[in-house]
């Protein structure tokens, strides 16, 4: 196969679960040119980096006509798709409608994976495609997500970080999600930061935004906000830093793509069902209440952050409550 094209809409969390079977593909076919239909906020953390070469914005009316019924023809899709040896379609499309429309426009074969039922693991679920490619006999031993940087990704987070102790902890705090069910109370976090600041700790806080306009936010006590930034940088940033935490969220997701210990926090959602199933637990911990709402005591957080910090040996870890 000399092209492909991988379809995935969705937020920054499932972008990143699709992963272990994009870098499946990768691995089985490094020669073929790999493209991806998406959204370019979340596909260019791909894009030039292993898994893509280039990005096209499902949102732009350009490719509204294969989401249509109606069958309109547009030579710049004909030129786009008539190469095109494979499609794997991760796009909702009970109908077929997109199916149809890919093969009107040359596509020579459609892998499509319905979404996913809720049940299982996700991940697992989005790496079927490459079984029934032949890549991979079973889901059971897909890779984790991973992320890869440039050199300029890198450079940009260091510019952002430049002015902060390197000697102190650098603790990354993202405090949202896509559902505000999944999110810890503001006041836990305001806790939280106080007491890692009491701690020598230094707090890079994250915002996104869907988390740009809640007031209640603005008392997290922060060395320093990163706002709506690209997300290669974000993820610059949380690779340097010592320690992450936060939601069942995208961030989350993509702090444990690029290999920063992390804790990751679960109330109404299943950790069993949205993370990677091998994660090494010295690099991830869960905690996971299982009610409707995230209610972690502030104080087992801080020893989940104490521990991985003396996991590490880094020489100003906190103290254990």
């Amino acid at each position: 196969m000399n092209r492909i094209v991988v379809i995935r809409g969705g937020g920054l969390g499932d972008f990143i679960h699709t992963l272990p079977a994009l870098s499946i593909l990768r691995d089985h076919c490094q020669s073929a040119k790999i493209d991806f239909l998406g959204t370019p906020r979340y596909g260019i953390l791909g894009e030039k980096r292993y898994y893509f070469d280039k990005v096209y914005d499902i949102g732009s009316s350009l490719f509204t006509p294969l989401f249509s019924e109606e069958r309109i023809f547009r030579p710049e899709l004909k030129n786009i798709f008539s190469p095109v040896d494979l499609v794997l379609c991760y796009s909702p499309d009970n109908q077929g409608v997109l199916r149809n429309n890919l093969k009107f426009y040359g596509v020579r074969k459609i892998l499509y994976c319905p979404p996913f039922p809720g049940r299982g693991n996700v991940l697992e679920w989005l790496a079927l495609p490459v079984v029934e490619l032949g890549m991979i006999d079973s889901t059971e031993n897909i890779p984790p997500p991973f992320i890869f940087l440039t050199p300029q990704d890198e450079k940009k987070a260091s510019a952002l970080l430049d002015g902060l102790k390197s000697r102190q902890p650098l603790i990354a705090i993202h405090p949202g999600s896509g559902n505000p069910k999944k999110n810890w109370p503001a006041d836990s976090w305001i806790s939280l930061c106080q007491k890692l600041k009491e701690k020598a700790c230094q707090i890079v806080l994250i915002l996104g935004p869907a988390e740009m306009n809640r007031i209640e936010l603005k008392g997290i006590a922060a060395d320093l906000r990163i706002v709506d930034q690209e997300l290669p940088t974000v993820a610059a940033i949380l690779k340097k830093s010592t320690v992450y935490c936060g939601h069942d969220s995208g961030i989350t997701q993509l702090a444990l793509a690029v290999g920063c210990p992390s804790i990751a926090l679960f109330g109404p959602t299943d950790p069993h069902v949205w993370l990677y199933r091998k994660l090494d637990k010295r690099r991830c911990s869960v905690l996971w209440n299982g009610g409707e709402k995230v209610t972690v005591p502030v104080d087992k957080v801080l020893c989940c952050i104490s521990k991985m910090l003396e996991e590490y040996n880094f020489p100003h870890a906190v103290d254990i409550p």
